[in-house]
């Protein structure tokens, strides 16, 4: 039992003494609790505050726990079969009189410690972001469904493909009116052809940055972000 006092237990020891000193009716009347509450603390009351504290409410036994004879023969099961499962288990276990459910011998096992302790996880360790060296080395692709208030057409379905390329963070976009194997093949075969002359524009404007042409020169020799509607033939 804790030795601490608890705000109930010191407003049950006030009652208590002023039960003492004026009777259980007064004390019913001022601290508005009934008699029967009073009768049944001042039973327990001996002049201690720890005789005032809660008790527990688990009973002592259950009709239907395990008895000695039914863990011995757990024990004993498991030991000749540490490799069985818990249904087969079980199974055998009422072959010989046992009476619980799978899931009482479930909590008894654990209790008796029958199970392997659980082996801890391991901490994530994010890996290190690698940085691109050239343009092209690792090009992302993603899709994602348009929202339906970005569209005029609201009967329109449309999926965007991205393509993002993680050095020059350039962007190519297409949109498809389904997501396919042929809507995919159709994206990368336009990426690739955009790509190709992408590199050839990004390697044309390293050699001018490298002469100090101004950033708004190269920008006017790079790709544009482009977006359109593919329809099939």
């Amino acid at each position: 039992m804790s030795k601490s006092i608890t705000q109930d237990m010191a407003y049950r020891q006030s009652l208590m003494k002023y039960t003492e000193k004026y009777g259980v009716s007064r004390a019913s009347r001022k601290y508005n609790k009934s008699r029967s509450y009073i009768y049944f603390w001042k039973q327990r009351w001996d002049g201690s505050v720890a005789s005032l504290a809660c008790q527990s409410r688990r009973p002592h036994s259950h009709p239907n726990q395990h008895t000695e004879a039914e863990l011995k023969l757990i024990r004993d099961m498991r030991r000749r079969n540490p490799t069985l499962g818990m249904i087969e288990l079980w199974h055998r276990l009422r072959q010989r009189g046992y009476t619980c459910c799978p899931e009482s011998l479930f909590r008894v096992m654990r209790k008796m410690g029958m199970f392997p302790p659980e082996k801890p996880k391991k901490a994530y360790k994010p890996k290190p972001y690698e940085q691109m060296t050239y343009p092209g080395q690792r090009v992302q692709v993603d899709v994602k469904v348009v929202p339906r208030k970005c569209i005029a057409d609201p009967e329109l379905r449309l999926f965007q493909y991205t393509a993002i390329d993680e050095f020059t963070r350039l962007r190519f976009l297409a949109a498809y009116p389904e997501q396919s194997t042929y809507s995919s093949a159709d994206f990368l075969r336009k990426l690739r052809a955009r790509s190709s002359a992408a590199t050839a524009r990004i390697r044309n404007a390293s050699t001018l940055a490298a002469r100090s042409i101004p950033w708004m020169t190269l920008q006017s020799s790079l790709p544009s972000t482009t977006v359109v509607p593919t329809t099939y033939p």
